[in-house]
Order: C-alpha cells, then structure tokens, then sequence
C-alpha cells in the first residue's frame, strides 16, 4: 500500500501521519485525521488535522476567519451576548456570543468569515447584565439567601456586588466587591469569601432595589485561515490550533515535503488553506 501520494484527498494522505497523535498508522485513523478542524479529537486542548498545502496555499495571504476558541466562558449570562472586533488586519469578520441555560458563553457563531486577514483580530464579548434585587425584600437574614428572579448563577460562580450612589452597603458585603456562589438554585444565591465556602452572614437592608450582582465576561480567541501560518513547504502537513492559553496559536509540521501538491481535479478543501 502507497504511504502517500500528491493528490490532495483523504486516500492519498499519509498512512503514518496518525502516529503523531499516539494512534496506529492505519487508514481509518488516516482518513480520520485528514482535514480535521474538531477541537479534542485526538488530543484534549488541541485542534489536529492533516493537511495538503500546494505552493499556492503556502504563499496566501488572504485569511478568513474559520472558527472561535473560548477561553473562558464568562458567568451569569442570561441572554447571548454582542462580539466587537477590533486591531484588525482584515475585514468583513462578524460574530454573535451564544449563551446556554447556565448562565456560561458556549459557543461564538460566525456570521461572516471575512478576508485578507494577516494576523489574528482581537474580539470582545461583552459583558453580562448585572442581577438587580431589593436589599431588603429579597435578602433572608436567616438564611444569608439572597432571591434573584430567573437566576443563572451557578455555585462556584465569580460574582462582584456593587451597590448604586445613594444606597447602603449591605452588613456582611462590600461594594465592588467579588464573592464566590454557594447553595445556588433557580431562584437565588448565598455567597462566599472563598469556593465552596461558608455561606457570608448579610443583614437586609433598606428598602432599595439598588443592589447588583454581575457575572464574569467571557473570553474568545479568533482562528484564522492561510495568513500567518508559518508552512515550511508545500507537500503534506500537520496542523496543530491550541487553546487555552494558547487559543489561536497555529503550528504546522511538515510530514512530506513535495514540489508538485496537485488539486486541480478536486481540492479536499479550501477553507483553512485556501487558493486565493
């Protein structure tokens, strides 16, 4: 059996390349690995793939956006959030942050991929609608529960309390001040100094709807096409997209240097290494 050839598709790739994510060098793993942009597949926190790169694809410069890594997924979001794009080498790139029924970012969805981008753009989220409730209506002194209509926080939660100009700090809380949740449920929270800890003992307040609690802002990194990518030379490489701390850092090994990498009958895709 051929271990490649340089016709750009999956039966053509290399039998060995699997070996480079711990796998055996057979053709499913082979077929498998070819061309794959699924976060975790093979590795946990990397994004790996196989690749064909012709010497067109190699020079291009004209990136587009093809996916959005999360970093963190922020907190206490009740609603999908705006993306701003901002320190851009391109154009055209537009997003809309998705939230789920537990208050986090789950996931960034690409509106338009824009073009001609050379360097990875900066984008916001933004930031969660802070949680407004009574200081004395909605605050048990018994209980230290605080009651929070539709709540989304979950325990564990990054919470900052402030309190508008003109109320009162509530006993036992600070203004401006992040607290973890505890004992959280559809319909409130207590807080804590620290994770997992004890509930804070808080006094109700005054008659004042002036009381906040605010969620953390979620954080993505774009993931660009083409521009940037650093391929020694044309032929068969491995593509390798970190996340975490390394979200949208692009890497590629070449596996088999080629002169001529054919795609004219049909390029496998165009879309992470593009023609033009």
């Amino acid at each position: 059996m051929a271990q490649w050839s340089n016709k750009d598709a999956s039966s053509n790739s290399v039998l060995w390349a699997p070996t480079s994510v711990n796998l055996a060098p057979n053709t499913t793993n082979r077929d498998n690995l070819f061309g794959n942009t699924t976060a975790d597949a093979f590795i946990t926190g990397e994004t790996v793939g196989m690749f064909g790169a012709d010497v067109t694809e190699v020079g291009v410069s004209n990136g587009s956006v093809i996916a959005v890594t999360i970093t963190s997924p922020g907190s206490g979001y009740s609603a999908n959030a705006t993306v701003t794009v901002s320190n851009e080498s391109g154009s055209g790139f537009t997003a809309n942050a998705q939230a789920n029924a537990t208050g986090y970012i789950s996931a960034v969805n690409i509106s338009a991929a824009g073009s001609s981008y050379e360097t990875v753009p900066t984008i916001t989220i933004s930031a969660p609608t802070g949680k407004t409730f009574n200081a004395n209506s909605a605050v048990a002194n018994t209980t230290e529960f605080i009651s929070i209509s539709s709540n989304v926080f979950q325990n564990n939660d990054i919470v900052t309390y402030t309190v508008a100009a003109g109320n009162t700090v509530l006993s036992g809380l600070t203004n401006s001040t992040s607290y973890y949740v505890v004992s959280a449920n559809s319909t409130g929270v207590k807080l804590a100094a620290t994770r997992g800890g004890t509930a804070i003992n808080i006094t109700a307040g005054l008659n004042e709807t002036g009381h906040t609690l605010t969620g953390q802002t979620a954080t993505a990194v774009p993931v660009i096409s083409s521009a940037n990518k650093g391929i020694a030379h044309a032929g068969w490489n491995l593509r390798t997209v970190g996340s975490g701390g390394r979200a949208g850092r692009t890497q590629y090994e070449t596996l088999v240097a080629m002169g001529s990498m054919l795609n004219a009958d049909a390029d496998a895709e165009d879309t992470v290494l593009k023609d033009v």
